[in-house]
């Protein structure tokens, strides 16, 4: 079974082959900044059961210390992050799937830079910082 998403124009899109992995909620200031949100979901998917299926021409990459963030330059949808040093895994933006996830978050990461004038009310796990079982690919 294969999943489906894209971006907002439809000039990229891709799949994740097999189950999806847990999903995140990640807090991290890179990541309210890159959505302009209080968090974004996320999945670490691994590398090997992502692929892109058409548009690749239009991937742009933003890179910022050791990761990346992938997105479309024509509409600026943020599709996936990871490592420039480590592919195992990427992390999917959940928001970009065709299809709703079968499952909701399992957590809450990287509260430590979480915006000041949102409160988390749900009782799912909260991590100041990644959990050590955590793919790096997410920082």
């Amino acid at each position: 079974m294969a999943l489906s998403g894209r971006c907002l124009c439809g000039e990229i899109q891709y799949e994740v082959e097999g189950e999806l992995p847990p999903l995140v909620n990640c807090h991290c200031q890179f990541c309210r900044r890159a959505h302009g949100a209080a968090f974004t979901t996320i999945s670490w998917v691994p590398r090997q059961a992502f692929r892109i299926t058409s548009g690749e021409h239009h991937l742009e990459r933003f890179i910022r210390g050791g990761g990346y963030r992938s997105f479309c330059r024509k509409c600026g949808t943020r599709l996936f992050n990871g490592l420039v040093s480590d592919e195992e895994f990427v992390s999917v933006v959940i928001s970009t799937l065709d299809e709703a996830p079968l499952h909701g978050p399992t957590m809450h990461v990287n509260l430590e830079s979480k915006a000041s004038w949102y409160e988390v009310r749900d009782t799912l796990p909260q991590h100041d910082s990644l959990p050590p079982a955590a793919p790096k690919a997410i920082e």
